[in-house]
């Protein structure tokens, strides 16, 4: 009973504290004491039906609300695909394709920034300024 008690507590606490999901999981992950982290991580799991319903309709809103502006890694490996676009591989491991036709020089090693542009597409350029391209995560 006391453990039901602290856990609704606790619960409380931490959607007082933070809004999003991950804000929430972070603030459980942040208790010390196991049997208090796993009672918080209980009451989140008991509190997904309730979030789905309220945010329905609403999921790429709040997908890109969480997600950072921009983005910086490294290229590890860049090729010419179809009608010589770009394919980059990032050092996080992610491959993003160039859409438009602009002619950059980059190489390997070279360090680039990802950031969203308007209507959910995105642009990379280097991260110490220059020319941005338009490019698409593939991977």
């Amino acid at each position: 009973m006391r453990l039901l008690l602290s856990s609704a507590l606790l619960l409380l606490a931490v959607q007082a504290s933070a809004d999003t999901l991950s804000d929430q999981l972070r603030d459980c992950a942040g208790i010390s004491p196991d049997s208090k982290r796993l009672a918080c991580y209980d009451a989140l799991s008991g509190s997904l039906d309730q979030r789905a319903e309220r945010d329905f309709g609403r999921e790429q809103q709040r997908i890109s609300e969480e997600a950072p502006d921009t983005l910086n890694a490294a290229i590890t490996n860049i090729q010419s695909g179809a009608y010589n676009k770009l394919i980059i591989t990032l050092s996080n491991g992610q491959v993003w394709r160039q859409i438009d036709s602009h002619r950059v020089h980059w190489d390997s090693g070279d360090q680039v920034q990802v950031e969203r542009a308007m209507f959910g597409s995105f642009r990379m350029k280097p991260a110490d300024g220059g020319r941005t391209i338009r490019v698409k995560r593939i991977k």
